[in-house]
């Protein structure tokens, strides 16, 4: 009984052994499909794990270039905005340069309109100028032919009278005293002063006729000017010096006159025991040429500046201190005149006196 009990026993505990083995067994086998779909989930996830990393590493360089672009962005936003200040600024200076150019169109019209008026009166005043002209070479040529008859009818009188007085005084020199000789004397020099003055009257009028314009050594006609006046420089001791001349058209035999009364008249009114000292001077200026003659004379007062070059104007009343007709710069303004010029003076009392004379570059 307890035999069977215990088989009894043994094979319940047998089956029940079993059974456990076959559900161990299928624990077991859902066991290794758990880890199998484990291990398979482990790899998925490192799979994933791998592509997340890699997907982190994009979007971190996606975010890298977005700030960049997002950078960029600025940066071309302040460049834009700087742009549309500068077109801003360009349309106000366009602005303004249109106003300024309406402006300017303006005050052309303005201009041309007061051209085309200047124009008419200049053609006016060209016309009036040639009818001067023209009126005052009929005056000229009438003044010249009046001076002329004038001259001739005057010192023909003059030269009577000289030749009376001179048979005069040769027949009654023994009958005639001191003092009836002075008298005799003194017309005699009054009849020579009248005949030098009617000359150089006439000289003046017929001054310039019949020139002609050529090219001429400035340089070589000075030394020329020099040896004419050889003996009134060698007699007064004066000291001459000329700088660098040009050479230009002009009238010659009247230039060489001006200079000639220049220099002569610088000999003359020195200053008592000084030695003459002249300078003369060239400068080109523009389209003329500027001369200057510089004495350390007796100077003029400056009242005389323009009286000096009025024909027979004399500072000095009596012909023993200084000789002369007061013709002389007369013809000197007269010279530089026909050639266009203008010709003045600057002086300063015992110290010295400059005439300055200018003459334009003048075509043949």
């Amino acid at each position: 009984m307890n035999n069977r009990l215990n088989k009894g026993t043994q094979n319940t505990e047998l089956g029940s052994l079993d059974f456990q083995n076959d559900e161990n067994g299928i624990r077991s086998l859902e066991l290794m499909k758990a880890n199998k779909e484990l291990a398979s989930q482990y790899l998925e996830k490192e799979k994933l794990a791998v592509e997340l990393i890699i997907a982190n590493k994009e979007l971190a360089f996606q975010n890298e270039e977005k700030e960049k672009r997002a950078a960029e962005l600025i940066i071309a936003n302040k460049e834009l905005l700087f742009q549309n200040e500068e077109k801003e600024k360009r349309a106000a200076e366009l602005i303004i340069a249109n106003k300024e150019l309406q402006f300017q169109n303006e005050e052309k019209e303005k201009r041309a309109a007061e051209l085309i008026i200047a124009n008419k009166e200049l053609q006016f005043q060209n016309e009036e100028k040639e009818k001067r002209a023209n009126e005052l070479s009929i005056a000229n040529k009438e003044l010249e032919q009046f001076a002329y008859i004038a001259s001739h009818d005057l010192r023909e009188p003059l030269r009577t009278v000289s030749n009376y007085m001179q048979v005069f005084k040769e027949d009654y020199v023994n009958q005639l005293d001191d003092k009836a000789l002075s008298y005799l004397n003194s017309v005699n020099d009054a009849t020579k002063r009248m005949s030098n003055l009617i000359k150089s009257l006439l000289d003046f009028s017929r001054l310039g006729n019949n020139s002609v314009l050529m090219l001429t050594d400035c340089k070589k006609l000075l030394a020329e000017v020099q040896a004419d006046l050889e003996s009134m420089i060698k007699s007064s001791g004066a000291v001459i010096k000329v700088s660098e001349m040009p050479e230009i058209n002009v009238y010659e035999t009247e230039i060489h006159q001006v200079f000639q009364n220049l220099i002569s008249n610088a000999i003359k009114f020195r200053r008592k025991n000084t030695r003459p000292e002249i300078q003369i001077n060239s400068v080109k200026i523009r389209n003329k040429w500027k001369f200057s003659v510089i004495d350390n004379g007796i100077g003029i007062p400056a009242a005389y500046f323009d009286r000096i070059f009025v024909i027979f104007q004399r500072l000095h009343s009596t012909e023993e201190e200084y000789e002369g007709n007061g013709i002389g710069l007369a013809n000197c303004k007269k010279i530089i005149q026909k050639h266009h010029g203008e010709i003045w003076v600057e002086s300063i009392l015992n110290q010295g006196t400059t005439f300055f004379f200018t003459i334009p570059i003048l075509k043949k």
